[in-house]
């Protein structure tokens, strides 16, 4: 494997197999999808390898295995593809911790859910994680604006559906408690620990639960958890 295949940690990327040179027949929907997932790969694994400022086109068209013209076919620029690859992970992200909390009547047990399947989502390939939550934190600008609002996102979906009598947090409050459990899992993946992620599971369910439910209600939730595990 080569170095441009792996990531900070010398983990795979996540790249995609590339099309077979002439014609191959098949039909442009394919190869559009194609060429737009192996550029969203190559824009993940280009962050996690050099960070964001210093990733280059070039290095995003060489990990994604397709031309710089290819590339321009659909983006103006890196800041452009970045924006969309971030778009398409929390779409997936969220689309993972909704399913698994689709069958949890209980709230307490739906967040505890939610949070699990996040967790296993990022260990699944810690390099996503390196891109929504660190990498924004690393490049400032508009990418920390984007963070940010996605940690807003994060916490209503957490909180959509709590019963009447647990009253809502403040927004700073709910800022604290979302940026809590992302700074435990932005230093577990950069300490090369992503794929042990799930771990984090009843410190971050106590972590978030704790300010709605009182923090016996929240360990009692936190501590079943973990005998699931």
């Amino acid at each position: 494997m080569s170095k441009s295949d792996q990531g900070e940690d010398g983990t795979a990327s996540p790249r995609l197999p590339r099309l077979p040179p002439g014609r191959h027949g098949l039909s442009r929907e394919f190869v559009t999808k194609n060429q737009q997932d192996r550029i969203a790969a190559g824009v993940i694994a280009s962050v996690a390898e050099k960070g964001y400022h210093q990733m280059t086109i070039s290095d995003i068209s060489e990990a994604a295995g397709v031309s710089r013209r290819t590339f321009y076919a659909y983006f103006k620029s890196k800041e452009e593809a970045y924006f969309a690859t971030y778009e398409l992970i929390i779409d997936h992200l969220r689309a993972a911790s909704r399913a698994v909390a689709a069958d949890k009547e209980d709230w307490g047990e739906k967040v505890r859910a939610r949070i699990a399947g996040t967790l296993e989502f990022f260990a699944a390939n810690p390099d996503l994680a390196r891109f929504i939550v660190i990498a924004p934190q690393r490049a400032g600008g508009k990418l920390i604006e984007r963070y940010q609002l996605a940690l807003e996102e994060a916490s209503a979906e957490l909180i959509e559906g709590k019963p009447a009598k647990v009253k809502t947090p403040s927004a700073v409050v709910q800022q604290s408690m979302i940026s809590g459990m992302m700074s435990l899992i932005a230093r577990e993946v950069e300490a090369g620990k992503g794929e042990k992620l799930p771990k984090l599971l009843p410190d971050l369910v106590e972590l978030f639960l704790g300010p709605l439910l009182g923090h016996e209600k929240a360990a009692k939730i936190a501590k079943s958890s973990s005998k699931r595990r």
